[in-house]
Formats: C-alpha cells, structure tokens, sequence
C-alpha cells in the first residue's frame, strides 16, 4: 500500500508550512520569523525563546517508526538481547535576526539505530525585512557495526541536502503571495565490508518550484498554488563487481530515510544499505520507493505537477481560525530501464507509471485566549493509478487518512 500510494504523500504536505514547524531541519527556514512559543503535538514537540534580536530553539520530531515515543527497547535479537532505540530526531539552533538581515545555525541529531545515525548541520540566513529566506541543511549519515545484531555497514555514508529559498512579494502586489525554490541532492556511498575495494556509489537530484498568488475578498483568503517538481537517478557505479548484480536506483536518496535492519527479522536481513554482496544486492529502496512492488527500475525518475488551493477564514472575534486546502496532483513516474524481476533477461515494461491523486487538507485554530491556541489537522483523500497494472488488480483505490493534534502557548 505505501508503494502505491507514493505520489500522494507529495500532493500536499509541502504547502504545510506549520507541521514541524522551526525546530525541524527541513523546515528550519521558520525560525527567525516565529515568535516566543512553546509547541507540544502529537509527532513533535519545541521551544522557541529569546528577545527580539537573538532567538535560541530546541525540539524533537518523530524520526522512527513510533513517533509516540522518545525512547523504547521494544525490539530484540535473538529474543534475549534488547535493542535500545532513540525514537526521535533532536535539534538544536541560535540565531540573529533584525530588519537589514538575519543569520542562524542549528544542529540535528536523528538515531536510526545502533548500527546507523545521522549529524546534519543547518544554515540559514534572511534578508529585506525577512521577506528572502534560504536554509541549507546538510545530513550526513554514517554506518558503523553492531555487535549484537552483526549489523556491520562501516565505511557507509550517505549524504544528502534539501535547499530552500522563498521570496515574499510586497503586500502592494495584488496577485502573488512569494515563491519557493527547492534543490534536493543525495550521494551514497557504499562499500562491501568484506572486500574495500568493492562498491557501489548512488546519486539522486531534484529541483521543485511553487508559485503561491493570492486572491482576497471580504471572509476568505484563497491562495492557488501551482507546483511542478522533477527528480532523477543517477546511474550508479559499481566498482569491483563482475557480472550483473541488481542494484536498486533511488531518485530521491536521503540519509535520514535508511533503516539498516529490522530487529525482529534479525542480522544481515536489512531493510535498506547493505554492503555484503554475499547477503543482499546493494542499495535496495532504503529511501522512498521508486517503482511499485514487483519491478526493478534503471535511473527512475518522477514528474510532477500540482494544483492546491486553500482557503482561510478567521471568525470575527479572532477566536477560531479555519484552512482548508484540497489540492489535485499528477505523478508520472519512468526509467531508463523497468524490469518485471531483477533480472537483465527479464521482459522490459515501457509503459511509465501514472497517476492522478487529490487530498483535502484541513487545519483548525482555537484560541480560548491569545496566547493559548489548540491545533487541529486533518487529511484526507485518495489516489488512483492509471497505467496498465489497473487490468489486473483490484485495489487500485485506496484511502488516505491523517491526523494531528496539539497546542501552542506564545509567551
């Protein structure tokens, strides 16, 4: 099911300005501009603080998959030994804010588990009254051993960077609201541990643009966004390795998307990097799945375009506060190469894989008083898959349910 759902996930979230909010690395490019506040939801939870020209935060967001939690040993090996696991990511930042420009630096530390973590360092800087923002994260992911589980991926390193920048046009344009301009890189490398001079080398690129206008009338803003997004595989280069060895292309490599193994399954059986030729076949879907269940891709690549619209409206007291935003997008996703098996001799599909999905997305502000605020979102919508596969099977339709609660204090 995730598979197949993979392009809904990036019809809408990207318009969700407020989900992790500043004290996630991905969406860093907020911290200057947020006021003090404490934030306590579901998947995350921050602090933001300082006087008007030096801001200082600190928060956790779900990193794993029980984003619940902080800290767990649920898992085991063996079904004696206890896995101890850190569930979400950490971040820490500081910065300088004033009218002319403004500066900031921020560190986050995400634990996968005890074979795998990721350090990534955070700049970000504004200017013009902070209406240009930029942030540059860089995650770099390191691969150690783990004794207990005989997880050893050392020499592995995964590095990927997500850029943002926006520009916000002056109130006085009557039309548009600001754009934003997304450069997504990511480079693995991994070794075989048992032989160092064999390796397999991974890279992903993408660029995505959003052009947000704005359209006032007396109760409700309605904002269109137009979105339109690219992401490629790189060819990988295998280094020492003879004869065909199926290595799975990703277009959108990112080191905090490994997992290195799953414990109730046990050693040598990882979900995503593995260097062992003799256990696995490389780099297999460790990041987001390219291709649906049951083929293999050669450089996959993804095109999208998307059209949200929200809408916002604030009761007349300020008391509650209401966005809504359905949004509909179209997913074209091909290769170089798509391969029924991992097999070279395998028929070759040259049909791309399509599809038109939409989802409604909604949030809710109540404000019993000015500084406290409950939170509310919701999403909710469906997908269907277009493309040759739909003869065949008989759930191409699927329904997709979020959810998230929380409350806001500014102080």
């Amino acid at each position: 099911m995730k598979k197949i759902l993979l392009t809904v996930s990036f019809i809408l979230i990207f318009n969700i300005s407020n989900l992790f909010a500043f004290y996630h690395a991905g969406n860093f490019i907020d911290f200057l501009v947020h006021s003090n506040q404490v934030r306590i939801r579901t998947d995350a939870l921050g602090v933001l603080a300082g006087p008007r020209n030096i801001r200082v935060v600190a928060g956790l967001t779900g990193a794993n998959s029980y984003t619940d939690l902080i800290f767990d040993n649920r898992g085991n090996y063996d079904y004696t030994n206890a896995i101890n696991r850190f569930i979400p990511s950490a971040l820490v930042g500081v910065g300088y804010d004033s009218d002319l420009f403004g500066i900031a630096a921020g560190y986050e530390f995400t634990y996968k588990n005890s074979a795998y973590m990721v350090h990534t360092p955070i700049l970000h800087a504004t200017a013009l009254n902070d209406s240009f923002r930029i942030s540059i994260p860089v995650s770099i992911g390191i691969g150690g051993s783990d004794p207990k589980t005989s997880v050893n991926i050392t020499g592995s390193t995964i590095v990927s960077t997500a850029i943002e920048a926006r520009y916000y046009f002056p109130k006085e344009m009557p039309a548009l609201s600001h754009i934003r301009l997304f450069v997504n890189y990511g480079s693995a490398y991994t070794p075989n541990v048992r032989d160092n001079s064999q390796y397999f080398h991974q890279q992903s690129f993408g660029l995505q643009a959003r052009i947000h206008f704005k359209i006032e009338t007396p109760e409700v803003l309605i904002e269109p966004i137009f979105r339109v997004q690219y992401d490629q595989a790189l060819s990988t280069k295998k280094v020492g390795f003879n004869g065909f060895i199926p290595v799975y292309d990703n277009f959108d490599i990112t080191a905090k998307g490994l997992n290195v193994y799953a414990p109730l399954v046990g050693a040598g059986l990882p979900s995503g990097l593995q260097g062992d030729p003799n256990l696995g076949s490389g780099m297999q879907g460790g990041y987001v799945d390219s291709i649906p269940a049951g083929f293999y891709s050669v450089e996959p690549y993804r095109v999208s375009v998307a059209v949200p619209v929200g809408f916002t409206a604030t009761s007349a007291d300020e008391n509650i506060s209401f966005y809504l935003e359905p949004a509909l997008s179209f997913t074209l996703i091909s290769a170089k190469h798509i391969y029924q098996t991992t097999s070279e001799n395998s028929p070759e599909r040259t049909t791309p894989f399509m599809s038109l999905g939409y989802v409604v997305y909604g949030e809710i502000y109540i404000r019993p008083v000015k500084s406290l605020e409950w939170y509310i979102e919701v999403q909710a919508g469906g997908t269907s898959r277009v493309a040759e596969t739909m003869k065949t099977e008989n759930t191409d339709t699927r329904l997709v349910f979020n959810g998230s609660t929380g409350f806001h204090y500014y102080f």
